[in-house]
């Protein structure tokens, strides 16, 4: 579909695997795209048509010539919790339009219930964004399947095994290609601010219910 928006959209987190994802799923729907980085020579990393830009969420005032003249930003929140406030107050003052990967902090759900200072990060952030008056909209992506494998690489890559620790616990894994699908969509496309869109996974199969062996 062609974009809606003009103007460039700054992807946060850039290098990581979700980022990186948005990055080049918006080049390849035609919108223009700055990727924010740490360090300047990871333009080497990207295309020609990504607009490299140096940037840190823990020094708000770093951002500022990134956010010049963008439609959108995709946040990834990689920093610590002290500059949150500072860096959605920056975000707003620049941006019509703020789409953040959160997590699944109000699932009824056990394994999103328990005490979680990440939770606590998240939850603050999703309402700084609502109280700046931007246009936004929440992703909510827990259990991310590039994340278990991580976690858990060395005994997948040998066995061709996940195992899941939390035995009465149920969980579908959410693809990050899946994750970084729907977030490129909401930067550029209309009909997707004040709400929450949330990744499905695959259903639970009785194979696949914890406390079993993932093959």
């Amino acid at each position: 579909m062609t974009p809606v928006r003009s103007g460039s959209v700054l992807v946060t987190g850039a290098t990581g695997r979700v980022g990186r994802s948005v990055v080049d799923l918006l080049v390849d729907a035609g919108v223009p795209v700055r990727a924010l980085t740490h360090r300047s020579e990871a333009a080497a990393t990207f295309s020609a048509n990504v607009e490299v830009v140096t940037g840190d969420l823990a020094v708000p005032e770093s951002l500022d010539a990134a956010l010049q003249g963008v439609s959108a930003v995709f946040l990834v929140w990689t920093a610590p919790p002290a500059t949150a406030a500072a860096v959605v107050a920056r975000l707003a003052t620049y941006a019509p339009r703020v789409v953040f990967l959160s997590a699944p902090h109000q699932t009824p759900h056990p394994f999103f219930q328990q005490p979680n200072p990440m939770a606590v990060l998240f939850a603050e952030i999703e309402q700084l964004i609502a109280s700046a008056g931007v246009e936004s909209t929440i992703i909510p992506a827990g259990d991310v399947r590039v994340e278990r494998v991580v976690l858990v690489g060395a005994d997948h890559s040998l066995e061709g095994v996940v195992r899941w620790p939390y035995g009465a616990v149920e969980t579908a894994p959410v693809d990050d290609r899946d994750v970084a699908a729907i977030a490129a969509l909401t930067l550029y496309q209309d009909g997707h601010a004040g709400g929450g869109l949330r990744p499905h996974g695959a259903g639970v199969t009785e194979s696949e219910r914890p406390g079993k062996d993932h093959r």
